[in-house]
């Protein structure tokens, strides 16, 4: 009898149960079958500048007449028609958001009907950038600008996160000249510009693989290599870095001088003595004084070094190639440029710009090729900086 009761109890309370449950679900039972339009397919989204452009597959589907975007919690949105003149060959639909703050949103994408009934919605991430992020970049550095006989190199920095540069002279027919630099090139070989010509550039950098825009840094104006005229003076191309001084300089170290030549003429501290009729030359008659020569200065203190000029012997067509070394404890050196002459009495001199100026107070003049080896002869080398 007690167990017959017992059972009793829990059917009843089962049933109570199951009857709660139908209340829940009632609402939706009463609405019947649900037929939802065509949802959104294989979307994708390309942040811009402020901006950001969506593209998503519309089926086939007569009843979609416009399209809906919810962000920022569903906080915002926008509506706008759906064109179906507008759908590519493979059945993609484009829209834009313009004036958007800057930032990473999840979107929500809706597909409505004519009688405003929504699709599923498809939930896509994507990133709007603006002054925050482009506060974030560098434009590319050139590490130094290498004239030679018959062409300048630009030595590029690490590139970062840049796509690439637009690079923009004057060459020799008096033609403004863009060339298309990619972000995996370090050395930029320019066979057409013109000495104390001015070039500038811009640095490109994409925020994400298919950006919707690039962001452009731009570099300041700046000029390729001049070169000093006979008696040493300096043209206007670098009015903001002086001739330095050159009074204190001492030469330290040196492989080979002659000194027993014409006159004064042959010994290596006549490379700073500031006139330009005097010249350092290789040993004459020792069979020691080899190829490569070098000569060392130390400029007294640190300076902030931005070209470097590197005059031959006047009349003279010895010289062929050399470059310069520099360092700030006479210990480490680095090499920051190349000057080449052909074998005629013009220019002179050549100059090696370097992109951003380096601190040095040693320098090594390294000679590595003559058109008479083994003998090579300089007038004098000048700097361009700063104290």
């Amino acid at each position: 009898m007690n167990r017959n009761i017992i059972l009793y109890c829990f059917s009843f309370l089962f049933l109570l149960a199951c009857d709660g449950m139908n209340d829940n679900i009632k609402e939706y039972l009463d609405r019947g079958e649900i037929n939802y339009i065509g949802r959104a397919d294989s979307a994708t989204a390309m942040g811009g500048i402020n901006r950001i452009k969506f593209m998503w597959k519309i089926n086939t589907d007569p009843r979609i007449t416009s399209g809906k975007i919810y962000w920022n919690d569903k906080q915002d949105s926008i509506s706008f028609p759906i064109d179906r003149g507008l759908i590519d060959k493979d059945g993609y639909f484009t829209h834009i958001l313009d004036d958007m703050p800057e930032g990473t949103f999840i979107f929500n994408l809706y597909h409505v009907g004519m009688d405003n009934s929504l699709s599923i919605g498809y939930e896509i991430p994507g990133t709007i950038y603006g002054d925050i992020y482009k506060s974030t970049l560098s434009p590319r550095k050139i590490k130094r600008v290498e004239a030679l006989a018959d062409k300048v190199n630009l030595y590029w920095g690490d590139a970062g996160s840049s796509s690439g540069i637009l690079f923009t002279y004057t060459n020799k027919t008096g033609e403004k000249k863009t060339i298309d630099i990619p972000a995996s090139e370090t050395v930029t070989v320019i066979d057409d510009y013109v000495l104390g010509g001015e070039y500038y550039y811009k640095t490109m950098f994409l925020p994400e693989k298919d950006a919707l825009d690039q962001f452009e840094l731009d570099s300041p104006v700046d000029k390729f290599p001049t070169y000093y005229v006979g008696d040493g003076s300096l043209d206007d191309n670098f009015p903001e870095y002086p001739k330095l001084d050159r009074t204190v300089w001492k030469i330290i170290d040196f492989s080979s001088e002659e000194p027993t030549g014409e006159g004064a003429n042959g010994r290596a501290a006549l490379i700073i003595d500031n006139d330009p009729s005097t010249f350092w030359h290789s040993e004459w008659e020792a069979t020691t004084a080899q190829l490569p020569h070098y000569i060392s200065i130390d400029m007294n203190t640190v300076k902030n070094v931005k070209c470097i000029t590197i005059a031959k012997r006047q009349s003279n067509t010895d010289l062929k190639t050399a470059h310069i070394e520099i360092s700030t404890d006479n210990h480490s050196w680095e090499i920051v440029g190349k000057v080449e002459f052909e074998k005629t009495e013009n220019p002179n001199a050549r100059t090696i710009v370097l992109g951003e100026t380096k601190k040095a107070r040693y320098m090594k003049l390294v000679i590595t090729e003559s058109h008479r080896s083994p003998s090579a002869s300089i007038s004098e080398v000048y700097v361009l900086g700063t104290e």
